[in-house]
């Protein structure tokens, strides 16, 4: 079975699911979204809140300026330890800066390896556009790990094609707009179904 469609069963089942994020400083939401919500954080309302799975735990262990590279070394205490049953991994950007995309796939494939003997379902986020020259290669390279790995993939490059200024906080990295966009996209790209609010407590 594919990535994407365990991860569409876990979420038409009761138990809960821990949703791991793992990578750059576009996974952490750090600085440029203003204190607004990071990606993540709207995931999480969506799951948690609006769809009442509220004994879900989604856990952002990005860091800025991380490369495939930090997250290999670093996987126990970033993913493994979490004991996940979804790993959403948001790297290519840093490491586009001057990495040949094919030393990224190398470095990747073994986290992949990893994550999946944990016994985590996977997905694979291809980066925003931006002014670094190899991220359109990078977002080919990841479309075609995550067909050969049979991971989900939630494709923002894609989805930014035109991207709106407004979506940015500096050339780089997504404002607080750019991460709502960023959000949706995620949602639809996991099936996570459109849930009704739940009912406010106290």
């Amino acid at each position: 079975m594919d990535d994407l469609t365990a991860i569409k069963g876990l979420l038409a089942r009761a138990a809960p699911v821990t949703w791991v994020f793992a990578g750059d400083s576009i996974v952490q939401a750090a600085r440029w979204t203003e204190g607004a919500r990071g990606y993540v954080e709207l995931f999480s309302e969506r799951v948690r809140y609006e769809c009442g799975r509220s004994l879900d735990a989604v856990i952002n262990t990005g860091v800025s300026g991380w490369r495939s590279a930090d997250l290999a070394a670093h996987l126990d205490r970033a993913v493994l330890r979490h004991a996940p049953d979804v790993t959403v991994i948001g790297l290519g950007t840093n490491d586009a800066k001057g990495l040949p995309v094919d030393e990224y796939v190398a470095v990747m494939v073994p986290i992949i390896a990893r994550v999946r003997e944990a016994g985590s379902r996977m997905a694979l986020q291809t980066p925003v556009p931006g002014p670094i020259e190899g991220i359109p290669a990078y977002a080919a390279a990841i479309r075609e790990l995550a067909a050969e790995q049979g991971t989900a993939l939630v494709d923002h490059h894609a989805r930014w094609q035109p991207a709106d200024p407004r979506w940015y906080g500096d050339p780089t990295h997504p404002s607080a707009e750019g991460h709502r966009v960023m959000a949706r996209t995620l949602i639809d790209a996991l099936g996570v179904p459109g849930c009704k609010q739940a009912p406010a407590t106290a």
